[in-house]
């Protein structure tokens, strides 16, 4: 948790606000991903039969998922210090986790003081810009 709020410390702060009026609740100045809405999805379907018992379940679930999620990319970083075939496996765990733009964020807070993993996370970084960059080129 500590990296995480490391992590979040780094980006610029937005107010995130609820609107509770409507039908749902609608976020408003809220990032996303697709981990995010996934998790988000289910826990406001699960909200509608009003147990307790499963939306804890559901969380427990989020929370048990991203440790997974950031100990594989822990891995993966470690590994990938000396396999370039590890590196593509890391790529590709982080483009399609549905999170990789904050695992990475946290990892890199992690490993601030190791220079191959340092290197390694740049990369990384490096590549999801240009897989974001490919998918939604700059409108001229």
């Amino acid at each position: 948790m500590t990296s995480l709020c490391m992590a979040m410390r780094e980006e610029q702060h937005k107010s995130v606000v609820i609107d509770c009026s409507g039908q749902q609740p609608q976020f408003h100045n809220a990032g996303s991903n697709k981990f995010c809405e996934e998790w988000m999805r289910a826990f406001l379907n699960a909200s509608e039969g009003g147990n307790p018992f499963i939306l804890r379940q559901i969380l427990e679930n989020f929370k048990l998922k991203a440790i997974q999620d950031i100990n594989n990319l822990k891995r993966f970083v470690r590994q990938a210090e000396m396999n370039h075939y590890a590196l593509f496996k890391c790529y590709l765990f982080l483009k399609n986790c549905g999170s990789g733009d904050v695992l990475l964020k946290i990892v890199k807070v992690e490993h601030a003081e190791m220079q191959e993993a340092k290197n390694v996370i740049n990369v990384l970084e490096e590549f999801m810009r240009e897989a974001a960059f490919s998918i939604n080129p700059p409108l001229n």
